[in-house]
């Protein structure tokens, strides 16, 4: 039966013994499916497979690679170099460069660090919409070709929602309100009122609050 899995915001620490994740005993583990569990968990599954979607675990348990940008985040001792084999030594390439975007951007969730696992979302220059996206990003693996997918999927989607909060900046509210108007009306949505957009366009703005 799968296990409910926790708050996205509780993402330092193992879902299911609620552990910190470190170095040593509850290293972070991400499977192809974008769940992490530490490897004592891992190890300790009736079947290889994820304990929260029940999708399968192809690879072998101590080939997954530890994700470095979690533990970087809590604190522990990151090792230099982990050994990865892939098919080819381009994948290799890849992987080492992909792998260290991941850990690059997810310093900017350093600030959210709090106790216990469990991330502070009061001190993070990020809204909340990119924190979560960015969370969802760090979480992917990039061994397994649904991971990799995943991981596309996870920064293109935080890309566009870069892009989208750059724009409502660098806008004032009366110019993004006509031109939202304008959009509107260019559609032929003329059940809309120029008093709904500037709720909708108030609804926008908070979202990067």
């Amino acid at each position: 039966m799968p296990v409910q899995a926790a708050q996205w915001t509780e993402f330092l620490s193992c879902p299911i013994c609620y552990n910190e994740f470190d170095e040593n005993v509850h290293k972070p583990i991400s499977l192809g499916c974008s769940h992490t569990v530490c490897k004592t968990c891992l190890n300790k599954l009736h079947r290889k497979a994820c304990p929260f979607d029940q999708t399968a675990i192809n690879t072998d348990i101590d080939v997954l690679p530890v994700n470095f940008a979690l533990l970087q985040l809590v604190g522990a001792q990151v090792p230099d170099h982990q050994s990865i084999k892939l098919s080819n030594l381009g994948e290799n390439k890849h992987y080492e460069v992909a792998k260290k975007c991941v850990e690059d951007l997810a310093l900017y969730l350093k600030p959210l660090s709090g106790g216990k696992g469990v991330a502070s979302l009061n001190q993070s220059a990020l809204s909340r919409p990119m924190q979560r996206k960015l969370v969802t990003l760090v979480n992917c693996q990039l061994v397994e070709e649904e991971g990799r997918v995943r991981a596309m999927r996870a920064a293109r989607s935080l890309g566009e929602r870069t892009v989208t909060e750059l724009i409502l900046q660098h806008q004032n509210p009366q110019q993004l309100s006509a031109n939202l108007w304008a959009a509107v009306r260019a559609r032929g949505c003329q059940f809309l009122g120029p008093g709904k957009i500037d709720h909708y366009l108030a609804f926008l703005i908070s979202c990067q609050d």
